[in-house]
């Protein structure tokens, strides 16, 4: 392909970034600028489109450009299960979203770390959410960052190689972070989001149009049948779901864009319009772009290896002009998914270890000063990650592992938000018990029907249950301070619908 249009389209990718950037710190005038809520959170006034947007930036990464394209190549139609995890997000989005905003509201959080210690009284479950926490996203930052540069190297031909790829992405996710922190994150995902949103339906239909048009399907079918039967993997499918719908929504992240919005009304509005967004952008237009790939000469060069790099290798070869447009799609995915990612790690970092360690709380200033610190320190272990062998692996296991230790996290933040029998000890020791497993099952691959994230979950809950029922419940305080408060608003607000709809 051209590398010249490439580059040029990139430059004006990466100006864009910087300026929607600038755009988002000079609007940082109130009276909480410079402040941590306001660096890490946004000062908790984010609307519902710029909140979907965002949200759905961060899953649209180069596991959606990249990863489930190859999924679907080499294991037919039956991945499309997976979409049904949209629709377990956005009920997730309501049950947790709106009482995890409620807690952060009234005691001033801006890490789950702060609320998991104020709830339990403990320092050692807080310390050990926020390891794990950051343990689980470090897979996920690191598949961004390869992805990303696979794919220039791959339709540039090598003259972006991918040391560079990577290097850029890097950079242009560290600037961001450090530059306009929280606001610049989301802006710039609602940017990313809907330029790749429009890049992913041309693609579709572009590919589609290459691969027969209406009768793509049957073309699959005369060459490779196999791909379109449920080839029957259940266990495997509920491995994803739960990693993706019922773990994802825990990840720090995630957890605080919850704290960042304006109210729980704009949360019920993006769960509302969450699976409606992901299923289409994740699942229908993958399928079609993935299976497609099977046809012969429609990817040259296309195989099992190689099948994380479909997307590049088809406009490589036959629309060098749109190829370069993707490629930027796959930059912004990238981009859009760490960046938020990324300034959650270091917020945990700042304020959940290093805090924790302190005597006296840090002042607002000093937790900014640490995050950022944090952000550079972590974006160069990411890239140190990325380029080391192995770094650049297949996308959807790496990205399965982060979410399966999401996944961990669960026990202990239901508790918090449902559950009052949940006691630290028994958090503390199914948490633990549940990332020891999965770490002895994901390092010596013992043949187990369950994947290592659902075994460890299933270990995780027995723990959790048994040791609740024995060790001395939460206090009184936090009955009274968390669920008595979110039974109070979720009481008030039923009777306000109700009364409103009598009226109307």
């Amino acid at each position: 392909m051209n590398n010249t249009i490439t580059i040029v389209l990139l430059s004006a990718f990466i100006g864009a970034f910087l300026f929607i950037s600038f755009l988002a710190k000079k609007s940082d005038k109130g009276a909480g600028a410079g402040s941590s809520e306001d660096f890490v959170i946004g000062g908790r006034n984010t609307g519902t489109i710029v909140l979907l947007l965002s949200m759905g930036a961060t899953y649209f990464s180069t596991w959606t450009l990249l990863g489930s394209f190859g999924a679907y190549f080499r294991e037919g139609i039956w991945f499309i299960g997976f979409a049904v995890w949209t629709i377990f997000h956005g009920i997730f989005i309501w049950l947790f979203g709106a009482r995890i905003w409620l807690a952060g509201k009234r005691y001033g959080f801006i890490t789950p770390g702060q609320m998991v210690e104020h709830y339990y009284h403990g320092k050692r479950l807080r310390t050990t959410v926020a390891l794990i926490g950051i343990l689980a996203l470090v897979p996920v930052m690191l598949i961004q960052v390869s992805g990303g540069a696979l794919a220039l190297d791959t339709m540039t031909n090598g003259a972006i190689p991918y040391v560079v790829g990577v290097t850029i992405t890097s950079l242009m996710v560290g600037i961001i972070v450090l530059w306009a922190g929280f606001k610049g994150t989301a802006w710039t995902d609602s940017f990313m989001g809907l330029f790749f949103a429009t890049i992913l339906i041309c693609t579709a239909l572009y590919i589609a149009y290459l691969a027969g048009g209406f009768s793509m399907f049957e073309n699959v079918m005369s060459y490779k049948p196999e791909l379109m039967v449920n080839s029957g993997k259940p266990l495997k499918m509920i491995e994803i779901w739960l990693g993706l719908g019922f773990g994802a929504w825990v990840l720090p992240h995630m957890w605080q864009k919850f704290y960042s919005a304006s109210s729980p009304a704009v949360l019920g509005k993006v769960a509302i319009m969450t699976p409606f967004w992901n299923s289409w952008m994740m699942a229908i237009i993958p399928l079609v772009i993935g299976t497609a790939a099977a046809i012969p000469g429609i990817v040259p060069g296309v195989n099992k290896e190689t099948s994380d790099t479909i997307l590049p290798l088809i406009f490589a070869e036959y629309a060098p002009i749109l190829g370069a447009f993707v490629v930027a799609g796959i930059l912004a995915a990238a981009i859009s998914t760490i960046n938020s990612q990324l300034l959650s790690s270091a917020s945990i970092v700042a304020e959940d270890v290093v805090g924790s360690l302190r005597n006296k709380p840090m002042s607002s200033k000093s937790v900014t000063k640490v995050t950022r610190l944090v952000v550079g320190t972590l974006t160069l272990l990411v890239l140190v990650l990325a380029l080391a062998p192995g770094g650049a692996g297949l996308i959807v296991p790496i990205a399965s592992l982060g979410f399966g230790l999401g996944l961990q996290l669960v026990p202990s933040a239901l508790g918090m938000l449902h559950f009052r029998f949940i006691t630290e000890s028994g958090a503390f020791y199914g948490l633990l018990s549940g990332a020891v497993v999965m770490a002895l099952i994901a390092f010596f691959k013992p043949d187990v029907p369950l994947g290592p994230g659902l075994s460890a979950f299933i270990i995780n809950i027995l723990v959790t249950l048994i040791v609740s029922k024995l060790s001395k419940p939460v206090s009184q305080r936090s009955i009274v301070g968390y669920h008595d408060m979110f039974d109070e608003y979720m009481k008030n607000n039923t009777e306000d619908t109700q009364s409103s709809t009598t009226t109307k």
